[in-house]
């Protein structure tokens, strides 16, 4: 096993991430970790203070990488159906399993007031936030109605989207997912 000051920093929080992604904060131990990372316990203390350092620092990580499939400069419409196709693509496919890091998160912590919770929820009201900047777009360049509340379809994006992470965790059917995306994309005249 790597000492704490043999090793990158970046990668390891990555390797975390991923156990506790499958896992969930409660259901990592730190032999899951020590086991992932290749470090020992007392490394992985001297480099992350505590376990749910590293998660945060996981969780934080997941949000940005996340963060790179946000808005860019495209066609507002044309963005969301590209967004949900991807979501139902991955959710079909077996390899995905573990649903959204993020929601996993606010499940697992529920109301408590812990920092995990917190953060997943900044995480996710991003998301929101995403759809929110997406859409207001959209109405500028006369995509969607000015009539149109934003606020309302973006709430619907954001639960149909959160819901093709969770349900695919379980439900693998592909036509299921594209009618969670469509229901929500319904108003927005977009199909998947």
């Amino acid at each position: 096993m790597a000492r704490a000051s043999d090793f990158d920093r970046d990668e390891v929080i990555l390797k975390a991430m991923e156990v506790f992604w499958e896992k969930g904060f409660h259901g990592t131990s730190m032999s899951d970790l020590m086991e992932a990372t290749d470090l020992h316990k007392g490394s992985l203390y001297n480099a992350f203070e505590s376990k749910e350092n590293l998660f945060l620092l996981a969780l934080e990580k997941y949000g940005d990488v996340s963060k790179s499939n946000f808005y860019k400069d495209e066609c507002p419409m044309l963005y969301l159906k590209k967004f949900f196709q991807r979501l139902v693509k991955q959710g079909s496919t077996d390899k995905n399993y573990k649903g959204c890091l993020v929601m996993n998160t606010c499940l697992e912590f529920g109301q408590d007031k812990s920092k995990a919770q917190k953060l997943s929820k900044v995480l996710y009201e991003r998301v929101g936030d995403n759809f929110l900047h997406t859409l207001t777009i959209a109405q500028e360049r006369e995509k969607l109605e000015k009539k149109a509340n934003l606020n309302d379809l973006r709430e619907r994006l954001l639960v149909a989207a959160f819901s093709i992470r969770e349900i695919s965790k379980f439900q693998k059917d592909k036509v299921i997912l594209k009618n969670i995306a469509n229901n929500a994309l319904e108003p927005l005249g977009i199909r998947v």
